[in-house]
């Protein structure tokens, strides 16, 4: 089948491949889209003609994101079902090492239905049929959307700055939550959480997400500060990061109100991206501040805040904007949101001196 007229985009015989190949063992991770060089992988790469200045952590999170986007709006149930397995999509239905062989995450779906072993074996050979013909489908959907978003600019609703966060489903919500980002040089080393919360029903603990800026495969570090303890190792997420739960010191209930803290180191030795995003995860949150401390070695010029789906992330304000924010001489900036909503990223942007002779 000829290319598509304008768009570059590889066939739908390759894309098919391609997905065919991704989904083999643990299935597809913004690691393996964004440094895997050959197969499919680098077919979806290729086929995506994101902005120049996205990095290939930007471009295999977009991917990901169509992709997942594609598979929800499969109208066939079976298709769908096989097709989430395969891409193990929602990542909090196939956590866990035994879930990584595609085959394995097809079992999985038919024990939920009921089926013991063996029953269970043969019944998932059926789901690798419905994904043999989902998967055809799938890349015939997927060359019209990148098709589509490649010669527009559709490509800017998925740009991120953070691997997505599993979501969060605990009864409470945010009174107020405190972080400050450290900075040495331009590396991002560590971010400190002061949290209070109030309980809307029976809770225990929280689920913290951590990752780096710069570099999703970081091995950051999640350690308790404050009436809380780490209960069970850390968790690498799908596309980056990890995960702890925080155990509160004792259970809580409707109404009750409480204080925790904790301090994420973030292990790399790469230069932070200039953003720091922060997603309400609670019911609600009343105050946010997010607080930067940067090395006065390694001033940024201009700082401002954004609130995503108002604003514009890689825009930069121009001078006299209310959005832009002092920057002290030791290095110190702030700004405080209030009545922040659910699932809204709130953050603070900056520009060092050679990004603004670029241009960005």
């Amino acid at each position: 089948m000829p290319r598509r007229p304008g768009g570059g985009t590889s066939p739908p015989q390759s894309l098919e491949a391609a997905l065919r190949e991704i989904v083999v063992g643990v299935g597809p991770t913004l690691k393996s889209l964004a440094y895997d060089t050959s197969g499919g992988s680098s077919i979806l790469m290729a086929a995506a003609h994101t902005p120049d200045h996205w990095t290939p952590e930007d471009k295999a999170s977009a991917i990901l994101s169509i992709l997942h986007e594609l598979v929800d709006k499969m109208s066939n149930g079976r298709w769908k079902a096989a097709s989430r397995a395969a891409l193990r999509h929602p990542a909090d239905d196939y956590r866990g090492s035994h879930l990584d062989s595609v085959a394995a995450r097809w079992r999985e779906l038919v024990v939920k239905e009921g089926y013991g072993e063996p029953e269970a074996r043969d019944a998932a050979e059926k789901y690798r049929g419905y994904w043999t013909t989902a998967a055809t489908h799938l890349a015939d959907t997927l060359a019209d959307r990148l098709h589509e978003l490649n010669s527009t600019s559709g490509w800017r609703q998925y740009e991120q700055s953070e691997p997505l966060t599993p979501p969060l489903k605990l009864p409470l919500s945010f009174d107020r939550t405190d972080v400050l980002y450290r900075f040495q040089g331009r590396i991002g080393v560590q971010s400190i959480s002061y949290r209070w919360l109030t309980a809307h029903g029976d809770v225990d603990h929280y689920e913290t997400a951590g990752w780096y800026y710069n570099e999703p495969e970081a091995p950051v570090e999640i350690r308790p500060l404050a009436n809380c303890q780490l209960a069970g190792p850390l968790r690498e997420l799908p596309q980056g990061g990890r995960s702890a739960t925080l155990a509160f010191s004792r259970k809580l209930v409707a109404g009750d109100r409480y204080f925790f803290a904790y301090t994420t180191f973030f292990r790399s030795e790469r230069p932070c991206r200039p953003t720091i995003l922060y997603e309400v995860r609670g019911l609600s949150m009343s105050h946010l501040t997010v607080r930067a401390q940067f090395d006065i070695s390694a001033m940024p010029r201009r700082a401002w805040h954004f609130n995503l789906g108002v604003q514009i992330e890689d825009i930069s304000p121009e001078d006299g904007a209310p959005e832009l924010l002092p920057i002290s001489p030791n290095g110190y900036v702030d700004y405080e949101f209030q009545s922040c909503q659910r699932g809204r990223k709130y953050g603070l942007r900056w520009q060092w001196d050679d990004d603004i002779e670029r241009g960005e």
